[in-house]
């Protein structure tokens, strides 16, 4: 061969491999809490037998053979059903707790408690977890949704499609042989089926490896959450990331074994962190009994379980999705718990809650009309109140008759769409053949009825409420000559329109105690006729007084977030507050009090002035905090901070819901504004953050450890992946740069060639992992 030959050869000897990277078939592994900081613990760590990692197959198929992110983020909050939203759809956050209340008409979104809709979907009258129902009315599709239904394989998770019966059958019958005391102890700390259906789950994914038809396999494990929050036990902990270790053997050695070995990526991700700390106990706080006191409001308050101290056998039904817990201390509501609630709160998150109060306008009118109805009254102070009634009413009249006259056109458009959809619902077949189920048409066919259901409840729901306002909304001043029900004026089970700040600092909870009183001109004093709670500075300062742990500061409040329009007001005290501001993509943070910008200081929400890893000089840090900057510059500027990403995480938790896509149709456009009020009417008042290692869980105070919080422990996560000869995913690969929850879908997207769809989601896909690909492509 000469020398021109030879040179030719070795320049296109290259084009003989692959011209580019080949994903066929993607499998996921979906870690529930399993925190990078615990991993990378026990990654490093020689076990003194074998002389090898403690978790031998992460550090021989990620570790050596792929590549790691050292720097993976929760976007939002570090909850479950926010995060596994954010992973599984590549979307900005639209469900952003783990369970929710509509502040019109109290339904519960309880996304975390499977039993119900295993039951209901035996009935027929469910066919998707509630995260997904809520999911596929914005029209945001799951990441299983982009591929073919019948080249699909999904575990039991939260944004479950369907049921797999075949895998609940061979499981059942393994897992109820248990003792019934054991299952007790199970329910007490999270019922969940043991670890019998992950598994069946775990045989049916590694069986259906070796089916080449099927391209997306996904597998959800608990384990590691659920013991976490046990126990903050160092081996303990090592045991449950063992076990995930040797499943990930398991599956890796089965892909080995598989038709399309190499051609199939393996992807192994966490929905959030978990502040677990060898030695310290996470402490717990009851908020739920402070909102029950006089001092927090004397509020009749719902949760989605039944607290702690009611723990008795009636308390373990799984069925339960709405807990009222009455106030013995109401001011003006005793023996009203049932029909007027005045507190939601969404506890299950552990290092914070959100809390939605009625509204403090709807407090007053159920006060004044009390007064109104009360027998013996002195006639001054009836017309007094009959005045400042109507004074109130129109001072929100405007909303009011907005909110009125929208949601009118709104259920105009629901009613319509039932009629249409009846009639489709009726003209599906009533049997299905095999290769109709195998196709899943009839669950497609069964999502057509349930919507139908929604949309009879939504109707009714909704519609009560509408009726009430229309009713308050239309009072004269002589229809106070008879005695008013207050159920026609003030909805049951309402919260109303969320609170203002001023409502916030100035909550009406009652009557005064000296009852209603009067101006010098006659008018009724608002001042002196109520008794009214300031909540910031009350919630900031809560304290306890024996604090027995040295780890543990005697206050549980960190801050609270409240979202005021296009910013975000961070209240730790009256010297310690702040606003996020937003414009477009970028974030500014401003240290105000009050409604005035202050200085910065130690001690300020996110603690970020004083915060020796963030990576902003300390010179320049006063003016960098003060100015605009990308989210991106914000997420690289704070994620080896305490609070991590806490900046773009707090924004993008109060982000607006987004309007679903529509026709022209104005039906359709009514129905889109319809499902996005009722996401906007999920969002609490605020949320209230633990200080470390404090959480506010009042069914279990998880000893040891929670999340929830921006504290770094709890949203860094966990991102790895692997793959086959001709993935082109790159081995003992480890990425420092820093990556978030909408990072995940459009990579995997990308990685079996779906370019287009990947390009038009939000988040970056993660070029580390695809660069190989891209080297041969170019």
């Amino acid at each position: 061969m000469t020398r021109r030959a030879a040179l030719l050869f070795l320049l296109l000897a290259p084009l003989a491999a692959p011209l580019h990277a080949e994903v066929k078939r993607v499998v996921i592994i979906k870690l529930d809490g399993v925190p990078e900081h615990v991993l990378e613990r026990e990654l490093v760590r020689v076990d003194p037998l074998t002389h090898k990692s403690t978790l031998p197959w992460i550090d021989r198929v990620f570790a050596q053979g792929g590549t790691r992110l050292d720097n993976f983020y929760v976007r939002a909050i570090s909850l479950s059903t926010p995060s596994w939203s954010m992973l599984d759809t590549g979307q900005h956050l639209q469900i952003h707790g783990n369970v929710e209340f509509d502040r019109f008409t109290g339904h519960v979104y309880d996304y975390m408690n499977f039993v119900p809709f295993y039951l209901n979907y035996a009935r027929s009258h469910k066919v998707d977890m509630p995260g997904v129902q809520v999911l596929d009315e914005q029209k945001i599709p799951l990441l299983i949704d982009r591929f073919p239904y019948q080249d699909t394989y999904q575990s039991f998770q939260l944004y479950q499609r369907g049921v797999r019966w075949e895998t609940l059958r061979e499981a059942l019958p393994h897992h109820f042989s248990h003792g019934f005391r054991d299952l007790l102890d199970e329910w007490t700390i999270g019922f969940e089926l043991g670890n019998s259906v992950e598994v069946e789950a775990e045989r049916e994914l590694i069986e259906k490896l070796s089916d080449p038809s099927i391209r997306y396999l996904d597998y959800f494990t608990g384990d590691f959450d659920h013991l976490a929050h046990a126990t903050s036990d160092v081996a303990s902990q090592r045991l449950a990331l063992q076990r995930i270790d040797a499943l990930i053997g398991r599956v890796w050695t089965a892909i080995q074994a598989s038709p399309l070995a190499a051609q199939t990526a393996l992807a192994v991700v966490s929905d959030h962190g978990m502040n677990t700390e060898p030695g310290v106990y996470s402490q717990g706080y009851d908020l739920l009994h402070f909102f029950n006191s006089r001092a927090g409001g004397a509020h009749h308050v719902v949760t989605n379980r039944h607290p702690l101290d009611e723990f008795k056998f009636w308390g373990l039904d799984p069925l339960v999705s709405e807990v009222v817990t009455p106030s013995d201390e109401s001011l003006y509501l005793k023996g009203e718990d049932d029909d007027y609630p005045t507190a939601l709160l969404d506890l299950d998150g552990n290092e914070r809650a959100s809390v939605y109060l009625r509204n403090s306008a709807f407090n007053t009118l159920h006060i004044l009309l009390k007064e109104i109805n009360r027998s013996g009254i002195d006639p001054s102070i009836r017309r007094a109140a009959m005045l400042a009634f109507i004074h109130v009413v129109d001072g929100h009249r405007a909303e009011w008759q907005a909110t009125l006259q929208q949601l009118s056109e709104e259920l105009g458009a629901v009613r319509r769409a039932m009629e249409q959809q009846r009639t489709v619902v009726e003209s599906e077949p009533k049997k299905w053949t095999k290769e109709q189920h195998d196709a899943g048409l009839d669950k497609a066919a069964r999502r057509l009825a349930v919507q139908l259901d929604s949309w009879r409840d939504e109707e009714r729901t909704y519609s009560a409420y509408v009726r009430c306002l229309s009713k308050l909304l239309a009072l004269e001043p002589n229809d106070f000559d008879r005695r008013l029900n207050p159920e026609d004026l003030i909805p049951r089970r309402a919260m109303g329109d969320p609170n203002s700040v001023y409502d916030l600092e100035n909550y009406v909870a009652g009557p005064a105690a000296g009852g209603l009183v009067l101006a010098p001109d006659g008018s009724l004093d608002f001042a002196r006729s109520f008794e009214r709670v300031n909540y910031p500075p009350l919630l900031a300062s809560l304290s306890v007084r024996n604090n027995v742990q040295a780890a543990l500061g005697s206050r549980p409040v960190d801050f609270l977030a409240v979202p005021t329009g296009n910013s975000i007001w961070l209240y730790a005290g009256e010297d310690k507050q702040a606003m996020i501001l937003s414009r477009g993509n970028e974030l500014r943070y401003l240290p105000v009090h009050g409604t005035e910008p202050a200085p910065f200081a130690p001690g300020l929400p996110l603690r970020l002035f004083e915060d020796e890893n963030l990576a902003v000089p300390e010179a320049g840090r006063e003016a960098w905090l003060n100015s605009w900057h990308s989210q991106l510059d914000w997420f690289h500027a704070t994620h080896l901070a305490a609070y991590s990403n806490g900046m773009v995480a707090l924004h993008e938790q109060f982000l607006p819901p987004r309007l679903a896509p529509h026709s022209e149709d104005r039906d359709a456009a009514l129905l889109a504004r319809f499902n996005q009020r009722r996401r906007r009417l999920a969002e609490p008042d605020f949320l209230i953050f633990a200080n470390n290692h404090w959480n506010f869980n009042v069914r279990n105070f998880n000893p040891g450890g929670n999340h929830g919080s921006f504290l770094r422990a709890s949203t860094h996560s966990i991102l790895l992946f692997a793959g086959g000869a001709d993935t082109g995913i790159p081995h003992h690969r480890e990425v420092e740069e820093p990556y978030d929850s909408l990072s995940f879908v459009p990579t995997i997207l990308d990685l079996v060639g779906l370019q287009d769809q990947a390009a038009e989601l939000p988040g970056r896909p993660i070029q580390e992992v695809l660069q190989a690909e891209d080297a041969l492509r170019k």
